[in-house]
C-alpha cells in the first residue's frame, strides 16, 4: 500500500535539492512572485520593524561629532633668503610635520591646556551625556594617585552642601561636604556646585537624570585622542593639511582639534629659532674670544713700540711692505679660515663620538668649504631627511631606521675626517705661504729687527682684525635670519562647533536598516520558494506528472464560513463556483459520448482534499440539468456526505453490504430535485473487505437503472487501496487536488493508478484556487476548463458580487 504521509519528506528533500542545483535553469518565475504576494504581509512586518529598528538605533546611540581644521606649511625664511643665509632645515617634505602632529609630545601639550583631568557625565535612561564645559558641578583636584587608572565615581546630591561618592560599582561610598576638602582612597579634590537648581530640575525630573564624574588618567586619555585623531595632506604641492577629530561632544571635538594645531604652531616655530640660537651662540663664544687675543694683541704693540722707541715702520721698510702685502693678504684670508675650522674642529672634539648630528650641523651652517665636504654635508642633510620620512611609517629601533642610523654615523665620520684633511691642508699652504714671507723678508736684511718684529706683530693683529671681522658679520645675518623666523603654519579654515553629528548618519542608518530588511524578505522568500511543497496550480500538476493526464478544470476557493462539503451551487447559480461547476459538467461530455447510465468516482490522496465538496455539488450542479444523480459514500471510515446534507447516519452502504438494510430505506432525497444520496452508514471495523465483495456490484447495477449518473464518494487511494477497483470500473474516475494543501508528492499517486494499476482515464480537478488573486499558475485553468472563467469579482452570493465586483473596478483603474 502505498502511503504518501511516509514518502513525502523523502520526495520532497529530493525536490529541494533539485531546486537548489537547478535554482538558476529552472526557476520559476510566477511560483516566486505567488510566494511573494502569500507573504506580503511577513515582508511588511519585517520592513516595518527595520524602520523601527532604524529609529530606535538613531534614537539610542550616542552622536559622534567630528570638528576639522586645514593648515597651510610654509616652507620659508624671508630673512634668510635676503641675506642668502642656507638652512639645512628646510626641505620640501612634510612628512615629518605630520608625524610631530601625531606625536605623544603635541597631544600631551595640547592635553595641559584643556579641562580634561575631570570628565563629567549625565546619565540617562539609555544614553549618557559628556557635560564638557557646561557641567553644574566642578571637581577641583588637589592631589591624585599618579598610578590609579581613570576612575568613575557616582554622584549623589542631597543638599546643597552634601552629597553621596560612589565608586567601584557600588562597592565604595563615602559622604562627602560640597566646598570642602574631600579624602578619598585615591585623590584629594573639592566639589563645587555651580548651579543647584539644574541638578534638582534634572534629578526630579518624569526621565530623571543622575550625574557621575570620571577623574581621568592624562596617558589614557592622551591616547585615546591619538586614536581619534586623524591627519590628510589635502595638497601636497601646497603642503596644505586636514587636522580632525571625532569625539560624541562637539564643543569638546572643536579644542581639541584648536589647541593640537596651536601646540604644533608654537613648538615648530621654537624649534626652528632654537637651531638659529645655537648659531648665534657660537658665533657669540668665537667673537668672544677672538676680540680678547686682539686686545692683547694690540696692547702688546703699544708696549713694544714703546720699549723700543718705535712710531711706525719707517720709509726704509716700505719697500719690505709693499712686497709683502699681497702675501700677507693671502695669508690673512687663509690664517682666517685655519682659524674657523681650528674652532670648529675643537667643538668636534670636545664631544667626541658623541656629538649628535642635529648640533653638528648648525656648527657647519654658513661656512664655504671644499666641494667634497659641501657634498658630504648635502649628503648628511639628505640621510636626516630619509630618516624622518621613513619614521613617517615605520617604528624607531625598526630595520630601515637603523640601516639609516648607520649610514648617518658614517656620513658623520667622514664629514670629521674630511675636515680634518681640510685643516691639514690650510696649514700646508700656510707653512708655504709663510715660507715665502720669511723668504722675502731675508732678502731685506738690512731692515732692523725692531721693525721686522713691529711688521710680524701688526701681520698678526690684522689677521685677527679680518676674523674678526668676518664673525661679526655672520653673527649679524644669523641675528637677522632668527628675527626672520616666524610661523610656518597658516591656518587656512579654523576648526568650528560641528552643526551636525557624522555618526550615526540618519540616510546611511535608514538605508543599512532597509537592504537588511530587503535582504532578510528576500531569503524568507527564497527559502520558501525552496521548500515550497504544496500544489499552486494546474501547470504544477502537469509538469510533475509522469502520465498523461487530462485536465478538467478548477473550483475556487470557498468561503470558510460554509461549512464542509455543503451543496451551495443552487444558492446562487450565478455564482462564481456556480460557473466553475458548470464548467466541469461541460467537459465531462467530452470524456465518454456512449448514451446510458454512468459511474463517476471521486478520490484523492488524503482525506481534506475536498473530493466530498466536489462529489455534493458536481452531483448538484449536474442534477440541475435534467439527469437523475445519486450520490454514493464509500468513504466508509471517515464519512461525510451526512454531514453535507444534514442527515443522520444510521444506514447506508456498510448496512447494504451487508445485507441488513434495502436499498430503497437507504436511499435519501436531497432539497434538490433529481439530486438522492446513500450516505456511508455506520463505522464498519473491515471496511476493505466491504468494497470489495460481490455485494457492491450488484447495488451498483440496480441503481443504474433508475439513475443517470452515480457519483462514488471514494476513500482516498494515497491511505487505503479499498478505492482502487472501484476506479477501474468508473466511467469518470476524477482525481482531487486542493491548492495549497495537496503535497506536490501526492502527484505520483496518478502516475501509480496509472503504472500499477493501469488506469488511463484520469481527469483531475484542482480544488480551492484563490480567484481572487492573480495568483501564480491561475490563469492555466482558463485553456484546460474550456470557457470557465469568465465573470472573475462575482462572489458567491449577489451581495458579495456587487461589493467585490467595485473592489476590482477599483484596482483595474
Amino acid at each position: 500500500m502505498y502511503n504518501p504521509s511516509e514518502n513525502n519528506e523523502s520526495h520532497h528533500t529530493t525536490r529541494n535539492q533539485e531546486k537548489l542545483s537547478n535554482f538558476n535553469t529552472d526557476f520559476d518565475l510566477g511560483l516566486f512572485f505567488y510566494i511573494f504576494k502569500k507573504n506580503l504581509l511577513w515582508i511588511l512586518l519585517i520592513f516595518g520593524l527595520s524602520i523601527l529598528g532604524s529609529f530606535l538605533y538613531l534614537r539610542y546611540t550616542a552622536p559622534t561629532y567630528t570638528s576639522n581644521t586645514t593648515i597651510q606649511i610654509e616652507k620659508s625664511n624671508k630673512a634668510n633668503q635676503l641675506l642668502k643665509v642656507e638652512d639645512y632645515y628646510e626641505t620640501n617634505d612634510i612628512s615629518a610635520e605630520i608625524e610631530l602632529l601625531r606625536s605623544n609630545l603635541i597631544t600631551k601639550n595640547a592635553i595641559r591646556e584643556l579641562p580634561l583631568d575631570v570628565s563629567y557625565f549625565s546619565e540617562g535612561q539609555f544614553l549618557d551625556n559628556e557635560l564638557y564645559r557646561s557641567s553644574p558641578f566642578e571637581v577641583e583636584l588637589i592631589s591624585k594617585d599618579s598610578l590609579t587608572n581613570s576612575t568613575r565615581i557616582n554622584i549623589e546630591f542631597k543638599n546643597k552642601k552634601e552629597g553621596i561618592l560612589e565608586w567601584n560599582n557600588g562597592r565604595e561610598r563615602q559622604n562627602v561636604r560640597f566646598g570642602q576638602i574631600n579624602e578619598l582612597p585615591f585623590a584629594r579634590l573639592i566639589i563645587n556646585i555651580q548651579n543647584f537648581n539644574q541638578i534638582k530640575e534634572n534629578v526630579e525630573a518624569v526621565k530623571p537624570l543622575s550625574y557621575y564624574f570620571v577623574i581621568n588618567n592624562l596617558k589614557s586619555i592622551a591616547a585615546t585622542l591619538q586614536e581619534n585623531l586623524v591627519i590628510t595632506i589635502l595638497n601636497p604641492s601646497a603642503k596644505t593639511i586636514q587636522v580632525s577629530y571625532s569625539d560624541n561632544n562637539r564643543l569638546k571635538s572643536k579644542e581639541i582639534v584648536n589647541n593640537i594645531v596651536s601646540e604644533f604652531e608654537i613648538y615648530n616655530e621654537e624649534r626652528k629659532k632654537q637651531s638659529a640660537k645655537q648659531v648665534v651662540q657660537f658665533l657669540n663664544e668665537q667673537i668672544e674670544s677672538v676680540y680678547e687675543k686682539q686686545k692683547a694683541a694690540e696692547k702688546q704693540i703699544q708696549i713694544f713700540k714703546r720699549n723700543n722707541n718705535l712710531s711706525d715702520v719707517g720709509d726704509y721698510s716700505g719697500i719690505v711692505v709693499d712686497r709683502l702685502n699681497q702675501l700677507n693678504e693671502a695669508e690673512i684670508e687663509l690664517s682666517a679660515q685655519i682659524n674657523l675650522l681650528k674652532e670648529i674642529k675643537s667643538q668636534i672634539d670636545v664631544a667626541g663620538d658623541k656629538i649628535d648630528v642635529y648640533e653638528l650641523l648648525p656648527i657647519l651652517v654658513g661656512n664655504s668649504y671644499d666641494g667634497g665636504i659641501a657634498q658630504l654635508v648635502e649628503g648628511l642633510n639628505k640621510l636626516l631627511i630619509d630618516k624622518q620620512n621613513q619614521l613617517y611609517s615605520t617604528k624607531p629601533g625598526s630595520a630601515p631606521v637603523k640601516e639609516i642610523d648607520y649610514q648617518i654615523e658614517i656620513q658623520k665620520k667622514l664629514i670629521i675626517k674630511s675636515l680634518d684633511a681640510v685643516l691639514q691642508k690650510l696649514q700646508s699652504r700656510n707653512t708655504n705661504l709663510q715660507e715665502r714671507i720669511d723668504g722675502l723678508k731675508k732678502e731685506y736684511f738690512n731692515v732692523p729687527d725692531q721693525e721686522i718684529e713691529l711688521i710680524r706683530r701688526k701681520k698678526t693683529y690684522d689677521i685677527n682684525e679680518r676674523f674678526y671681522t668676518m664673525l661679526i658679520e655672520k653673527k649679524t645675518e644669523y641675528s637677522i635670519s632668527q628675527e626672520g623666523i616666524v610661523s610656518s603654519i597658516n591656518i587656512l579654515d579654523a576648526a568650528s562647533i560641528p552643526a551636525e553629528p557624522v555618526s550615526p548618519n540618519k540616510h546611511t542608518v535608514f538605508i543599512s536598516f532597509l537592504l537588511v530588511g530587503t535582504f532578510l524578505n528576500l531569503i524568507v522568500v527564497v527559502v520558501k520558494y525552496l521548500f515550497h511543497n504544496e500544489i499552486t496550480s494546474i501547470e504544477e500538476i502537469v509538469r510533475h506528472a509522469s502520465s498523461s493526464v487530462s485536465i478538467l478544470g478548477i473550483i475556487p476557493k470557498y468561503k470558510k464560513d460554509i461549512p464542509v462539503s455543503q451543496l451551495i451551487v443552487n444558492k446562487n447559480p450565478k455564482a462564481l463556483i456556480a460557473e466553475s461547476f458548470r464548467s466541469i459538467r461541460t467537459n465531462l461530455q467530452f470524456l465518454s459520448r456512449p448514451e446510458g447510465s454512468k459511474i463517476m468516482v471521486v478520490t484523492s490522496t488524503i482525506s481534506g482534499e475536498g473530493k466530498t465538496f466536489i462529489a455534493i455539488n458536481l452531483g448538484g450542479i449536474i442534477a440541475i440539468s435534467g439527469k437523475k444523480v445519486i450520490i454514493v459514500d464509500l468513504d466508509m471510515r471517515k464519512p461525510k456526505i451526512h454531514v453535507g446534507f444534514n442527515v443522520e447516519n444510521v444506514r447506508g452502504m456498510s448496512t447494504l453490504l451487508i445485507e441488513k438494510d434495502d436499498l430503497e430505506n437507504c436511499i435519501h432525497k436531497s432539497q434538490l430535485e433529481n439530486l438522492d444520496f446513500i450516505t456511508a452508514g455506520p463505522v464498519p471495523p473491515n471496511p476493505s473487505e466491504l468494497i470489495i465483495n460481490n455485494k457492491l456490484d450488484v447495488i451498483l447495477k440496480k441503481l443504474k437503472k433508475s439513475y443517470d449518473l452515480i457519483i462514488v464518494d471514494n476513500p482516498p487511494v494515497g491511505l487505503v487501496t479499498d478505492g482502487v477497483e472501484i476506479i477501474r470500473k468508473a466511467d469518470y474516475p476524477l482525481y482531487i487536488f486542493r491548492a495549497e494543501y495537496s503535497k506536490k508528492s501526492f502527484i505520483h499517486s496518478i502516475d501509480r493508478l496509472h503504472q500499477e494499476n493501469n488506469i488511463n482515464k484520469l481527469s483531475i480537478i484542482l480544488n480551492g484556487v484563490d480567484s481572487s488573486k492573480n495568483s501564480h499558475g491561475y490563469g492555466y485553468g482558463y485553456g484546460y476548463g474550456y470557457g470557465y472563467g469568465y465573470g472573475y469579482g462575482q462572489g458567491y452570493y449577489d451581495e458579495d458580487s456587487k461589493s467585490t465586483k467595485k473592489w476590482y473596478n477599483r484596482l483595474k483603474k
